[in-house]
């Protein structure tokens, strides 16, 4: 009989029943874990039934699905969503400092816009720009009339069916090799108008050329008229130095024909009283 091996298996027996009993609570652990897991599941789903049973009663489902749809709407994928996210169009919108603090400054645009004086006040003012344009036979009654502005352009045949219509203005422009194309196209129009050699560019600096010489030209000016008064004192002084050469005879050179001055008798009407 081999005592050792006997004394070891007397040792460990009880670590052998301890490990089996330890297995055996963990499966009942294990085993009472998911019949809560299901008890819980159950819950939830009469639960959920619950809920919608009791929207339902109170007639609140179109409510409900509202609301879902809101939800889904503001998921961070959703259009919504994204602009309610940080640093989104809103938020840029909100801050500090931001495009709604710009408008609604003192002294901003909406104060210029509502100030007593201001644009909006002008407009609603009686007399106004709106009474203007609101007014009988004003702008709106113009346009609006059988055979107003508005009327010819929508009526057959006008010019909103010649725009649209086949092969029309909008389809010419618009069309593939039309003159959107080309003047958009690589080498095109725009392309050669605004090119660093181009002629816009060219114009413009024929624009700052001229600016530059306008001060020069401003400067000539006191000169320019100074010579013109001494072109017209020259003429006033050699007009009668040539009369006076004209009349020294020459040899060789006829006198001039003295023109008789002919007599030109007035006639005069006296009234004779009857």
């Amino acid at each position: 009989m081999n005592y050792g091996k006997a004394l070891t298996d007397l040792a460990i027996a009880p670590v052998k029943v301890g490990l089996a009993v330890a297995d055996a609570g963990l499966s009942m652990a294990n085993g009472a874990l998911g019949l809560a897991q299901k008890t819980i599941g159950e819950a939830n789903t009469a639960t959920r039934n619950g809920s919608a049973s009791f929207a339902h009663m109170l007639g609140l489902d179109e409510a409900v699905e509202r609301a879902n749809r809101l939800a889904r709407l503001m998921d961070d994928d959703a259009p919504l969503g994204r602009a309610l996210a940080p640093n989104g169009p809103l938020d840029r919108l909100l801050r500090p400092g931001g495009l709604v603090d710009q408008l609604t400054t003192e002294g901003g645009l909406l104060d210029r816009l509502t100030a007593e004086n201001g644009a909006v006040a002008r407009a609603v003012a009686p007399g106004g720009l709106v009474d203007q344009v609101m007014a009988e036979g004003g702008l709106v009654d113009r346009m609006t009339t059988d055979d107003g502005a508005l009327s010819r352009v929508i009526a057959p045949g006008g010019l909103a069916d010649q725009l649209l219509a086949n092969d029309g203005l909008v389809e010419r422009v618009l069309r593939e090799d039309g003159v959107a194309d080309r003047l958009l196209a690589e080498d095109g129009l725009l392309d050669t108008l605004t090119d660093p050699d181009g002629p816009l560019l060219k114009l413009a600096d024929v624009a700052d050329t001229l600016n530059r010489l306008a001060p020069g030209l401003e400067a000539l000016a006191p000169t320019i008229d100074a010579l013109h008064d001494a072109v017209v004192t020259l003429s006033q002084v050699v007009n009668p130095l040539s009369n006076i050469a004209d009349r020294i005879p020459l040899p060789g050179r006829r006198p001039r024909a003295r023109t008789s001055s002919r007599t030109v008798t007035s006639q005069r009407v006296i009234d004779v009283e009857e």
